[in-house]
């Protein structure tokens, strides 16, 4: 379907031309998710904006923000949108909002809780670890450490919440606390990348001395043989992670100091 290849590739797109089938009869707008907000953004996107010249797959590495884009987070993505569009029934709204409050009382707990040295749990986890833990640590600390697994951090939530919540509802909130720095680094870097579309490509600049990139982007990119960074990201199939090494390479030889000692070369 549409130069798509694959079982999933084929509902998501049916699904959403259902949706948008009814909302064109009810005179509403088009229902469209964005790249950052569901695969299924991701595969449209890019069918839209860059055709296809082979079979399409949708693969993680063509997502620039697949570490939000998780499984276990996709209620907390796609229910509040599905809700406004009129696709999620009470019952499953009723559900999914006590799922969020747990999940945001266990974020809370994690990053409020402090153990320190005095504490009757502090001893025990450093013998268990067999690691000096400093003054004191919280519970999203500890879940960075090696060893440390979300059974033992459930086993250091209180009673009340330890019986309330589920382990899936645990490790939600788990990733969000171990992803967090990535996560914002990601953020950092797309908007760097879309602050970029007037640099220049030098017609002397070699792709293929990047390293880095695969010998597929590669070609892709000498095949394209683009002028600026904007012509860069439109280039079909290059994978964010593709984009990102591009421009580094490119603002670094674009940088003053390696200007001025290219003037002097020549």
């Amino acid at each position: 379907i549409n130069g798509t290849t694959g079982y999933e590739e084929a509902a998501c797109q049916g699904l959403i031309a259902g949706i948008n089938a009814a909302f064109s009869v009810q005179g509403r707008k088009p229902f469209i998710l964005q790249r950052d907000e569901a695969y299924i953004g991701v595969l449209a996107d890019d069918l839209i904006r860059h055709g296809v010249d082979e079979p399409y797959r949708l693969f993680t590495s063509r997502a620039e923000a697949r570490l939000t884009l998780r499984h276990d987070n996709a209620d907390e993505r796609l229910s509040p949108i599905g809700r406004e569009a009129g696709l999620v029934g009470d019952i499953d709204w009723e559900r999914f909002n006590s799922r969020r409050d747990r999940i945001a009382e266990l974020r809370n707990l994690l990053d409020g809780t402090r153990f320190k040295r005095s504490s009757a749990e502090y001893a025990g986890l450093v013998q268990l670890l067999g690691a000096d833990l400093g003054d004191s640590f919280t519970l999203s600390q500890l879940a960075m450490r090696q060893g440390v697994d979300a059974e033992l951090i459930k086993r250091l939530l209180p009673d009340g919440v330890r019986i309330r919540v589920s382990d899936t509802e645990l490790d939600t909130a788990l990733a969000d606390s171990l992803y967090s720095g990535y996560i914002l680094k990601q953020k950092v870097a797309t908007e760097r990348v879309n602050h970029h579309d007037s640099l220049k490509v030098p017609e002397s600049f070699s792709f293929s001395q990047i390293s880095g990139l695969s010998n597929e982007m590669v070609e892709r990119l000498e095949r394209a043989r683009p002028q600026t960074f904007a012509q860069v990201r439109s280039i079909n199939g290059l994978t964010p992670a593709a984009i990102s090494t591009v421009l580094v390479h490119l603002t670094a030889q674009q940088s003053p100091q390696n200007t001025q000692d290219q003037g002097l070369r020549s």
